[in-house]
């Protein structure tokens, strides 16, 4: 008997949760946020220098981020409304630990550019303190979209002949 009681409890439960869940799933989906970012985490005209980033934040609200100094990031994100929502990033660092950012984020009405206000938060791995949110900061994001190849100015063995008959490096013994 208690075991019935189990399997119809669990059955209810189950009964509640998805289809807030699937709701929830359909929601992010559908939101303006799915899809690949150019995306500049430092937004100071004084200091072009820091390079673009990559995002991609997925209709199953996951995230991914590549920086041109080869350190990724993985994610999670929600909406907040139609065209909002907030944005959780972890960085791992083997000597500076983990970086955590927590952002909001805002898109445009025509869906090709957001903005978003964030904070970072250090844990130092040698003593597993946090720092407490450190901030704002603003990012901006321009939709990556689909280009078609255009009209070569060179071809490829012209671009690369500098590189033609270097020698291979052969192992030493």
């Amino acid at each position: 008997m208690k075991r019935l009681f189990t399997l119809i409890a669990a059955c209810l439960l189950f009964a509640l949760v998805a289809p807030a869940a699937a709701l929830a799933q359909e929601a992010t989906a559908s939101h303006l946020l799915v899809g690949s970012w150019v995306l500049d985490t430092d937004t100071d005209p004084a200091s072009p220098e820091n390079p673009p980033s990559l995002a991609r934040f997925s209709a199953d609200g996951g995230y991914v981020q590549i920086d041109a100094d080869g350190v990724n990031a993985l994610g999670a994100w929600e909406p907040t409304g139609d065209a909002t929502a907030n944005l959780t990033i972890m960085f791992v660092d083997e000597e500076e630990g983990i970086t955590t950012v927590r952002a909001s984020v805002d898109v445009a009405a025509d869906g090709q550019t957001f903005t978003a206000s964030y904070t970072l938060e250090f844990l130092d791995p040698s003593t597993g303190e946090l720092s407490g949110q450190i901030g704002p900061g603003t990012a901006e994001g321009t939709r990556m979209v689909v280009e078609g190849p255009g009209d070569p100015v060179t071809s490829f063995e012209e671009a690369f002949s500098e590189y033609e008959g270097t020698p291979e490096a052969t192992p030493t013994p």
